[in-house]
Formats: C-alpha cells, sequence, structure tokens
C-alpha cells in the first residue's frame, strides 16, 4: 500500500463515563501508536440509526476528531451505540460536557474480538457521527481482512488455487482503493465494494490461501490494478472500460470456457409487458408501453451494449439494474417478444469484468495454477 495509516494520538488522563461499558482509568501514554501496521479501513454499516456493540475483554476509547486519549474500559456488553445531538451516544449517555465525541474508537487489547450486531471482527472500530445516523468503520490489517472477504466471495470448500486466484484478486482490489480514497473516511465499504464478513466468516482454507500469497497483487500500467470479478463469464469477459465508464487503460476481455459447470451458465427470465414497463419507469425511465423492444449495438463478446425499449434507450447494465441483477443475471443475453411476454435468454451471472469465479473452478479442476489464472483474466497485467 501507498501510505502506511499510523495513527498517532496525543493522550490526556480523560474517563469515558458510558453506561453498558465497564471503565476503568489507566495512566497514558503520551505519543501512543493505535497500530503499527498498515491498515484497511472498511465501512461495515453506513448512516444506520444504531448498532449493539460487545466486547469481552479489555481495551481503550480514542476521540478520533481530537486524537485523545477518552478511557479504558474492562468490557463492553451489550453498548447500543446512536447518536444524540450529533454526537456519539452509548446507551443513550454522550459522555461528560466537552468530552463528547462525533468519532470515537474502540480499540480493544490485542488478539480480542469486536462484536457488532453479532458479527465478530478483528481489529479496532470507529464509530462515525453523520450528524443524526453513524457509520461503522472496521480500521485492520491488510491480510486479516481478507480473511474475512475471501470465504464470502467464493466457496471455501473450492481448489486451493480457485482460492489463491480470489485472494489475490481481492487483495489488488483493495489496495486500489486505499490508494484511491486515503484521504476519505474509509477505503471500502462492505458489501458494496467487496463481501466481508469479519472473523465470524473466516475458514480454514481461505486463510491458508490469504497467507500463502501474502503481499502479492496484480500491476497494470505502473499501477495496483482495481480487479473486477463476478460470478460466470458465460464464455467471454468484457473489456472493463465498456462496462466501467471510469475505466481507462484495463486489461482487455478474453474468451473463457471454463465456467459451464455453474448452473448460471444459461438461465432464462420472463416478464410481462407491462411489468417491465413499470419496472423502469420506478428506475426513471420513460419507455411508454414498453413496446417494441430491440437490442441497438453490442460489444465484441456479445453482450448488450445498448437496448431500446418503447421511447427510452439504456444500456445493457441499466436494464439489468432496473429489472434486478438477480433475474437478468448477465447482459449476455436474447431477447423475443411471445404475446405481451418478453423472453430473456442469457449465459453467465455478472457484469463480466475480470475473473471468473466459475472459471477459476474449472482450471483448477483441470490443473491450471493461479498464476496462469490471472495472467488469463487480466492479459498484460503483471504478479508482484
Amino acid at each position: 500500500m501507498k501510505t502506511a495509516r499510523l495513527i498517532t494520538l496525543v493522550l490526556a488522563a480523560l474517563v469515558l463515563a458510558g453506561c453498558g461499558v465497564t471503565s476503568e482509568v489507566i495512566i497514558p501514554v503520551i505519543g501512543a501508536t493505535l497500530n503499527k501496521q498498515e491498515t484497511v479501513r472498511v465501512a461495515i454499516k453506513s448512516k444506520v440509526n444504531s448498532v449493539t456493540v460487545n466486547i469481552s475483554g479489555a481495551g481503550s476509547y480514542y476521540d478520533q476528531a481530537s486524537g485523545t486519549y477518552m478511557g479504558r474500559f474492562a468490557k463492553v456488553a451489550n453498548a447500543r451505540i446512536t447518536v444524540e445531538n450529533g454526537f456519539l451516544a452509548i446507551n443513550g449517555k454522550t459522555g461528560q460536557g466537552k468530552y463528547r465525541s462525533s468519532r470515537i474508537m474502540m480499540v480493544p487489547e490485542e488478539g480480542a474480538l469486536i462484536n457488532v450486531d453479532g458479527v465478530n471482527y478483528r481489529g479496532q472500530m470507529e464509530f462515525i457521527s453523520n450528524g443524526s445516523t453513524l457509520t461503522v468503520v472496521n480500521h485492520l490489517g491488510l491480510e486479516e481482512y481478507l480473511c474475512g472477504v475471501v470465504p464470502k466471495e467464493t466457496f471455501a470448500s473450492w481448489p486451493t488455487e480457485a482460492l489463491k486466484a480470489q485472494a489475490i484478486c481481492s487483495r489488488s482490489y483493495t489496495i486500489a482503493k486505499c490508494e484511491e480514497n486515503y484521504q476519505k473516511d474509509y477505503d471500502l465499504t462492505s458489501p458494496g465494494d467487496q463481501l466481508y464478513g469479519g472473523a465470524s466468516a473466516e475458514a480454514a482454507s481461505t486463510t491458508a490461501a490469504v497467507y500463502g500469497t501474502a503481499g502479492n497483487y496484480l500491476e497494470y500500467n505502473g499501477k495496483p490494478l482495481l480487479t473486477f470479478f463476478h460470478t460466470c463469464c458465460g464464455g467471454a469477459t468484457e473489456d472493463g472500460e465498456k462496462i466501467f465508464t471510469y475505466v481507462r487503460f484495463y486489461p482487455s476481455g478474453v474468451t473463457s470456457p471454463y465456467c459451464k459447470g455453474c448452473k448460471h451458465y444459461d438461465w432464462e427470465y420472463s416478464i410481462g409487458a407491462a411489468d417491465l414497463a413499470s419496472k423502469l419507469k420506478a428506475a426513471g425511465y420513460n419507455p411508454g408501453n414498453a413496446a417494441p423492444l430491440q437490442v441497438t449495438k453490442r460489444f465484441n463478446s456479445g453482450r448488450v451494449a445498448e437496448i431500446r425499449i418503447g421511447s427510452a434507450t439504456l444500456t445493457g447494465e441499466q436494464l439489468r439494474k432496473a429489472v434486478g441483477y438477480d433475474v437478468i443475471k448477465s447482459t449476455r443475453f436474447s431477447v423475443s417478444l411471445n404475446g405481451s411476454v418478453y423472453t430473456f435468454k442469457g449465459n453467465g451471472w455478472g457484469h463480466g469484468v475480470g475473473m471468473c469465479q466459475w472459471c477459476t473452478k474449472g482450471m483448477a479442476d483441470q490443473g491450471i495454477t493461479h498464476e496462469k489464472m490471472l495472467e488469463h483474466f487480466y492479459p498484460g497485467a503483471k504478479l508482484r
């Protein structure tokens, strides 16, 4: 990662008063460092009304807004964190006078887990007031974070080489996001960027894949590659800039026949013209009566680039979003009209850019290494 996340705090002898938290005074050490490793900051909750926190062991509080030590807790038991008048509150209490804070970091002693709404997490947890709601950001080491990502993004039962490919892919994506967002409150969101289940999601096989590839990532044009990936390509991946318009100089799409074992390789979905029109109108489009429907442009991979429905023109991905990603599973489809019913027949699931996860399963079953998988899906990228 480009910049180490070293959070140096000026400490003062303050104690946080909060019901539900057992606190004890400690003598602070001036200039203490919260975390000596490069960290990832992932927003696990965004603009929520409250969360419930449990920590079985001891730790400390820090006011992130002022860089001040606030006190020590012996444990945290069912502490409900909300926002009251712009300040963070623990079971309704916002602290004592000037010690109120809009940003609080809870730092358990090394090795202890933080439980937020029933899910265990490693590292530290920051609570940020948004004025009336709060955002919860998990700060932890890169590899620790990936141990909670890989088992959520793939299957722990898959072959080791497929898991290693996912670990490197997720690591590269994370590093690229950290470099992009280092001046913001967090680097990534869950589930917006990657699925993340914290320590509760960890599995022995995926943890081994993470640490077995520790530090490895993909570089393209001299920079960490924002490695997009998807469930099933249906036979071919797509050029990144054709799907994500903000992407420039991305590895080209490839033909990839290895995902035929995926149940989503072939799919079919039917919807009435009136229902289709209703969904499009709800998404902000004006299709009229939604007839006729015509594919007006395709990419080289066969995916729909543009589609005209009545008086509305959309991209293939806009159509997926409006109708439902779980029913129009990819833009690699054909469509027919029978009476007043449209039938979509397609291949694959996902946007189609970068690594096809089900292809890695098929490739691993054929003895292909994770290095070769990454070389296949990201042509021109270098493994670092």
